[in-house]
């Protein structure tokens, strides 16, 4: 069962933004792997962790092969080569890159799917629509983020549909993409109907609204809490900055 952090999603979003970029200027393996670490402890803690680890290795899993494919196998580096079958060849400085390359991305990917596990989509619609920020932008962040179930679940209906009336169902290559063109277009007419549907009840509520709101949902807030926002935003502006000053001093 997974847990739930009763923090404010605006700091939960400043911490991984901080997170990821002195993380990225830092470019240190063993900073990259804690950090990665961490985040698998933190999903762990809530419950995510086998969702986290399989959503992370799709992603990461090509990234790291095609790294590996330009800077490890097919990189002009003229470094002695470790291996070599042909035109491939395998250098100590090609799979440094790569290996860095591999873990900076692998640090934004990792951090950024937590903080979309962790973070309410419910929560923070309504902490942009608290916020001072036009109401236009919670609704198009609204939109998008519930969106994709929504079109999931109707491709789904669809093919339920088509399976019943014996449509759609080849086998191979052939017969998937029979499928996507089966239902690609019942799927966008839905998404095209309900944009019109939600045009007109926003119309008629008259969104935006010009006067004052009353909201239905609260987003617990402290002092605490919004220094802490403070502060990783300093960090994360400032962060690269003295990261990138001591590395040119350094090198002097």
């Amino acid at each position: 069962m997974s847990r739930t952090i009763s923090l404010h999603p605006f700091t939960i979003l400043a911490v991984a933004v901080a997170v990821i970029t002195v993380t990225t200027a830092a470019s240190q393996w063993w900073l990259s792997c804690t950090v990665i670490g961490l985040c698998l402890l933190i999903s762990g803690w809530a419950g995510d962790l086998k969702k986290l680890a399989v959503l992370s290795g799709a992603m990461l899993l090509p990234t790291f092969l095609s790294l590996l494919l330009i800077h490890g196998l097919i990189s002009r580096d003229p470094a002695p080569a470790i291996a070599q079958w042909g035109p491939m060849r395998i250098t100590v400085h090609g799979l440094e890159v790569a290996l860095s390359l591999g873990l900076r991305t692998a640090v934004l990917v990792v951090v950024g799917l937590l903080c979309g596990l962790l973070i309410d989509k419910h929560q923070l619609v309504a902490a942009i629509d608290l916020s001072p920020v036009p109401p236009q932008l919670g609704y198009l962040l609204a939109a998008t983020l519930f969106l994709l179930p929504q079109m999931g679940e109707k491709q789904h209906q669809i093919g339920e549909a088509q399976q019943l009336r014996k449509v759609g169902i080849g086998r191979g290559i052939i017969g998937w993409f029979q499928r996507v063109r089966l239902r690609a277009v019942p799927l966008v007419l839905a998404s095209m109907q309900d944009a019109q549907d939600r045009a007109v009840h926003l119309s008629a509520r008259g969104f935006p609204a010009s006067g004052p709101r009353t909201r239905l949902r609260t987003v617990p807030d402290s002092s605490v809490q919004r220094g802490i926002r403070w502060a990783a935003l300093v960090c994360a502006v400032l962060g690269p900055v003295l990261i990138l000053a001591i590395t040119l001093v350094g090198s002097q």
